[in-house]
């Protein structure tokens, strides 16, 4: 319960100040986000006595996956130029780690969630259903989906949200292990657990609306700038992309399949997280001046970020 009563006050102590003061509104996100995080892990504790975040090991496992995870997006964004942000910090290495401690809210987040609605502890894990003969199959419409967005970015954007989905499942039908994990949608159909997916997309719709509210006129947050859905719309997002976050959490729910899968050791994970740590800082760094408005104003002005110059943004 005081993890819950915690939470709950975060959100609604950060939205109250961010109402009165910049400084603090530049920052709603995050800690919003980390609040919810804190009341979803008190709530699925008050619910079924235990948390898949039990451990300091275990945010770290998902808190890192997720930044890997929409790093994927942010790069693919270089392409497709869908969103666009506001409010970023001027210094790129401050800025790089504002985005990555953002970046991390959301698999913890999707994986609490899904603990939280489960009928009893554990109700969301399945044993692998193992599919070689699968894996080229869901690979290769993974690499048709990036493939279209990349070409036609105008007209195949939306595979641009759910081109890790089928790559993820093709990764977890050639893994070998029995102990049971957090199924994977197509992983649960085969399983004949439709209640598993059921559950899954009834989360979709709550988390975009609170997604999306609390970026809604935030001093650092982002725009949409999709094609053929600017209006109308519901806070930032147009309202037609609010579908698009149904299969995103079937692909959030791949995703952490595979994170629990390749759970590496206590070496490996150290490696990994500094893998993911300089993949994060490279991906910043590269997409900074493209997708920073600010950044990419004062560039197009030939002016240099470091002059002193005002953030517009």
């Amino acid at each position: 319960m005081l993890r819950l009563a915690t939470g709950l006050a975060v959100i609604a102590g950060t939205l109250i100040a961010s109402r009165l003061s910049e400084a603090i509104d530049l920052f709603r996100f995050p800690l919003a986000w980390w609040g919810i995080v804190l009341a979803l892990d008190g709530a699925v504790r008050v619910r079924h006595g235990r948390s898949p975040l039990g451990t300091v090991r275990d945010l770290a496992l998902y808190a890192f996956a997720s930044v890997a995870f929409w790093d994927a997006f942010e790069l693919l964004n270089l392409r497709l130029h869908d969103w666009w942000y506001v409010g970023v910090p001027r210094n790129p290495l401050v800025g790089a780690a504002f985005s990555a401690i953002s970046y991390a809210t959301v698999l913890p987040a999707v994986r609490l969630a899904l603990a939280l609605v489960a009928p009893t502890p554990g109700a969301e894990r399945i044993a692998a259903v193992r599919s070689p003969e699968k894996a080229r199959e869901m690979a290769a419409v993974g690499l048709a989906m990036l493939a279209a967005a990349v070409a036609a970015p105008r007209v195949a954007f939306p595979f641009a949200w759910i081109f890790l989905w089928p790559f993820c499942e093709a990764l977890l039908s050639r893994l070998r292990d029995d102990t049971p994990t957090i199924a994977s949608p197509l992983q649960a159909w085969r399983a004949g657990r439709r209640d598993l997916v059921v559950r899954t997309l009834a989360l979709g719709l709550p988390f975009g609306l609170v997604w999306e509210s609390l970026n809604w006129r935030c001093a650092r947050g982002w725009i949409y700038t999709v094609p053929h859905f600017e209006r109308p719309k519901l806070f930032e997002m147009p309202v037609a992309g609010y579908l698009g976050y149904l299969p995103f959490l079937l692909e959030c729910t791949a995703a952490l399949a595979v994170a629990e899968r390749l759970r590496p050791k206590r070496t490996a994970a150290i490696l990994a997280a500094v893998c993911v740590a300089a993949l994060h800082l490279g991906t910043d760094l590269i997409s900074r001046p493209i997708t920073v408005l600010s950044v990419a104003r004062l560039q197009a002005a030939g002016v240099s970020h470091g002059s002193g110059r005002r953030d517009p943004g």
